[in-house]
């Protein structure tokens, strides 16, 4: 044990180096489980997508958002979020695909939700970039606030 201990201290470099890469490596298994989210690629969020009990969550800026979207998403500002969140609650027992720029957002969302009891969440990785780079449609002139609309 003595020897491991003098390793670590003349080796300090490496040895902070591997509890570094332990770090991130842990995390990325423990963050799944800390927000309740679970990455998916933009293609498998589709196909979870054409089940009609999904909720698809955009958490960007307003100005994101009228740059761009998923069809069909409701647009709910990771800001706003708290404060909103029981326009979401018919969504409660329902999938949830939550997006954002890049994927950061989307994990905080999640935390959110999974607060106030929702619990089948994914996050596009990638966020809308990786939907757009899978040269999948978006959507620049629909508002669907959080209460589910009737198609006209």
């Amino acid at each position: 044990m003595e020897q491991f201990i003098n390793f670590l201290f003349d080796e300090w470099p490496l040895s902070l180096a591997f509890v570094f890469i332990v770090i991130l490596i842990g995390r990325s298994y423990l963050e799944p489980i800390m927000t309740g989210v679970k990455n998916i690629k933009a293609q498998d969020a589709v196909r979870i997508m054409n089940n009609d009990n999904t909720l698809v969550l955009d958490v960007r800026l307003e100005k994101e958002y009228k740059e761009g979207h998923i069809l069909g998403a409701v647009h709910i500002p990771l800001g706003a979020l708290e404060s909103r969140i029981r326009e979401l609650d018919q969504y409660k027992d329902s999938t949830v695909i939550i997006y954002c720029h890049t994927g950061m957002r989307s994990k905080q969302a999640g935390s959110i939700l999974k607060k106030h009891g929702f619990k089948d969440m994914y996050s596009i990785d990638g966020g809308i970039g990786a939907w757009t780079a899978a040269n999948l449609p978006i959507n620049k002139s629909e508002k669907r606030k959080g209460k589910k609309q009737k198609n006209a």
